[in-house]
């Protein structure tokens, strides 16, 4: 009786260092440096969809931000990137209603949205495994997801990776179909490369209603938006995509961009073997693919690795960054009531990588020049295994739940 009663006190206070870290890492971060966000340009964009004008225009973008009360782009504030919003139309109409205040007022809001449904992705995350939130299993998966590197990063720079991730948690954990769907179809509408996944998984479920709603939403909202752009607008559109993902930009692979291994994505180490852009592409596809085939094969026990395992799946093929790795919150609570077998082990040592922010980390380390252009482009051990260690974690994650295999009976 001592020793579980150490053991919950424990817990508790694991519970309050991380939700400490949480809160100083995430949202105090933002209040403190965020003048320019990732929210900065989609909010831009929203006011001038709600105004007639074309929401992807960079020309008109420093006057409208202006005019809403953002700070002007003075030495290293503000940077090419904020100008050029790349969500699709969709996501306009999600946004518009922070766009009617003046720029600190959204920025807060829309914080504070982020923050309201983050208790919901925990509770969504327990219940698809079935696991109670008061038992030691419950507070310790929320200690390990408030912990969680890339969720400090997705809120202190307030990517909307943050609310489209909770969203599709909240809408695949939600007993209503209609509801599940509704929220399924928002996160499609702010990240559709992201949610598009968990969509997946309610086909392998067959959960037809949810499916519908969720296209219904998606595709109604994308209507709208699209209905009420000036001409010109695709142009505008894909001129910032073209910016994000030119050879050298943001979101470009090669060793031509400095901050690549930001990128989950497989491409970055298939083109450092080959060297080419079209086959690094095409590995990373075969590779999704064959994971893909491998999950619909599966007979899964347990709802939640399900889920987890296509959505991590889903980081592989397309670009996404270091963010949305916080879609491994799906995967805790199944990982921690396994702790006494081996799989359990395995799954939370390569989830824990995601504690530390490794690649920002790395990237400081480049920008002090403590890591050489040498190491950083050209060294095969640093651009195949210390560089994209976030993509050897994930892929950890997804074997250990693909090829191990399950017994009937687990710890809860």
């Amino acid at each position: 009786m001592a020793n579980r009663s150490i053991s919950r006190y424990l817990v508790l206070l694991c519970l309050l260092i991380a939700a400490s870290e949480f809160l100083v890492r995430g949202p105090l971060r933002l209040l403190r440096l965020g003048d320019f966000t990732d929210f900065s340009g989609m909010y831009v964009a929203s006011r001038q969809w709600i105004a007639g004008a074309d929401p992807y225009a960079s020309s008109q973008f420093k006057s409208t931000w202006s005019a809403a009360g953002g700070p002007a782009f003075e030495g290293n504030r503000g940077s090419e990137a904020n100008v050029r919003p790349a969500y699709p139309p969709s996501s306009l109409l999600v946004l518009a209603p922070f766009a009617f205040f003046r720029w600190a007022t959204a920025r807060n809001l829309f914080l504070l949205s982020a923050l309201a449904m983050f208790p919901l992705l925990l509770w969504s995350a327990l219940r698809l495994e079935g696991v109670l939130w008061s038992s030691n299993t419950g507070l310790l998966s929320c200690a390990f997801a408030l912990a969680l590197a890339p969720w400090h990063a997705a809120i202190a720079s307030q990517s909307i990776s943050a609310q489209a991730i909770e969203l599709a948690m909240i809408g695949a954990a939600l007993r209503s179909g209609v509801g599940g769907g509704l929220a399924t179809g928002l996160a499609l509408c702010l990240k559709p490369q992201l949610a598009a996944w968990f969509l997946l998984f309610e086909i392998a479920k067959r959960r037809w209603l949810r499916i519908i709603a969720a296209c219904a939403v998606f595709g109604v909202m994308t209507l709208f938006a699209v209905a009420r752009m000036p001409g010109g607008w695709l142009d505008s559109y894909r001129e910032n995509l073209r910016y994000f993902f030119a050879i050298g930009g943001v979101n470009d692979f090669t060793l031509r961009n400095p901050v690549r291994f930001e990128l989950l994505n497989p491409q970055v180490m298939f083109y450092y073997l080959t060297q080419n852009y079209r086959v690094a592409n095409v590995l990373t596809w075969l590779l999704t693919a064959c994971l893909v085939f491998l999950w619909s094969r599966r007979n899964w026990r347990s709802e939640s690795a399900q889920l987890a395992t296509i959505v991590l799946i889903g980081l592989l093929p397309v670009y996404q960054r270091i963010y949305n790795a916080g879609v491994i919150v799906a995967v805790l609570p199944y990982a921690i009531s396994r702790w006494a077998e081996m799989r359990g082990k395995l799954l939370i040592a390569a989830c824990a990588v995601f504690l530390i922010p490794g690649t920002a980390i790395l990237q400081t380390f480049y920008r002090k020049h403590w890591i050489g252009d040498t190491v950083w482009n050209h060294s095969w051990w640093f651009n195949l295994l210390i560089g994209p260690h976030a993509t050897w974690a994930l892929l950890a994650i997804i074997a250990i739940l693909i090829f191990w295999r399950e017994k009937t009976t687990s710890l809860s």
